[in-house]
């Protein structure tokens, strides 16, 4: 598979996590959990999990990590940075579908 094939499907799966974690009624009740901690990790994790845009710029470094696509190839510790931002870009997509989708 293609470094930009990699990247597309990374953020198709990025995109459906992001969307479950942050706006699922299956995951309501660990954001519920969380949103009741008073501790500032409590705090921080209840953010993360209430934003797709910042669970996802999580889990395309992650991925991007693991995964190793590369979308540019001109300085390396910048290469997995950009191509994280870029996947982290194009998993938004599936999120506006899937909301738009449950809206109809």
């Amino acid at each position: 598979m293609s470094h930009a094939a990699t990247a597309l499907a990374l953020a198709l799966a990025i995109g459906a996590a992001s969307y479950i974690i942050t706006k699922a009624k299956i995951s309501k009740g660990p954001r519920v959990w969380l949103a009741r901690r008073k501790s500032r990790a409590g705090k921080w994790a209840f953010e993360l999990a209430s934003c797709p845009l910042c669970t996802a710029t999580w889990l395309a470094l992650a991925a991007t990590a693991v995964y190793r696509p590369l979308l540019v190839s001109l300085a390396w510790p910048l290469d997995y940075l950009v191509t994280a931002l870029a996947v982290t870009a194009a998993s938004m997509l599936p999120v506006l579908v899937i909301r738009k989708a449950i809206e109809l």
